[in-house]
């Protein structure tokens, strides 16, 4: 069964969500850029799934790839939804109909036709890997950081007018939940909600 990997928000403005986040006591890490995609990312690293903070740095580089994350970037104009959901494993062959495949970064990365045909919903996509590399990619995210706040992600809630179109998954429970489209991550311990973007929030 697929495991949940990473979750994304898109931003529009990474200085500032990334200051709240660390004056939250978070620690992100530098991130790297996606040639050819027109995107850049810093992340924020739990035991065995992470949060991308993403954003375009090149505006037709990004309307020029396939992905499209451009509209996804202009959410607020385009109503499509600033919200990714990534899983780790193999797909069912049931489901490779729901899938393409994008291998532009180097990985084998499936991506959902959601993405084409109901940009609303949020990107699914799947990084194919054997059941070896489930365990190394999941262990390379395991190791204590002594310098990172503790915490574990305990729920993944989706705001947005339509569900995500889900393969079945394990890891942190995902969430829909009906309305405009926002990102809520429920790191445990929980706490009060910080809302870090107009469409991302943390409670931990």
């Amino acid at each position: 069964m697929l495991e949940l990997d990473h979750v994304f928000c898109i931003t529009t403005d990474p200085g500032r969500a990334a200051r709240l986040l660390e004056d939250d006591g978070w620690v992100l890490d530098a991130g790297q850029a996606h040639p050819g995609q027109g995107t850049r990312n810093r992340r924020l690293v739990w035991p065995e799934q992470f949060f991308e903070l993403l954003w375009v740095t090149d505006a037709a580089e990004a309307r020029a790839n396939p992905v499209r994350l451009d509209r996804r970037a202009d959410w607020t104009t385009t109503g499509a939804s600033p919200i990714g959901l990534a899983f780790r494993g193999q797909l069912d062959p049931a489901d490779n109909a729901e899938f393409w495949l994008y291998d532009a970064l180097g990985p084998r990365i499936f991506i959902n036709r959601d993405n084409e045909r109901a940009p609303e919903r949020p990107l699914v996509l799947v990084l194919e890997t054997d059941d070896e590399g489930v365990e190394r990619r999941r262990q390379r995210l395991s190791p204590v950081n002594p310098h990172r706040r503790p915490g574990a992600l305990r729920e993944v809630r989706v705001h947005g007018p339509s569900a995500p179109c889900l393969p079945p998954c394990a890891g942190s429970p995902i969430a829909h939940v009906p309305g405009s489209h926002r990102l809520e991550l429920v790191i445990a311990p929980d706490g009060p909600p910080r809302h870090i973007t107009d469409a991302l929030t943390i409670r931990g």
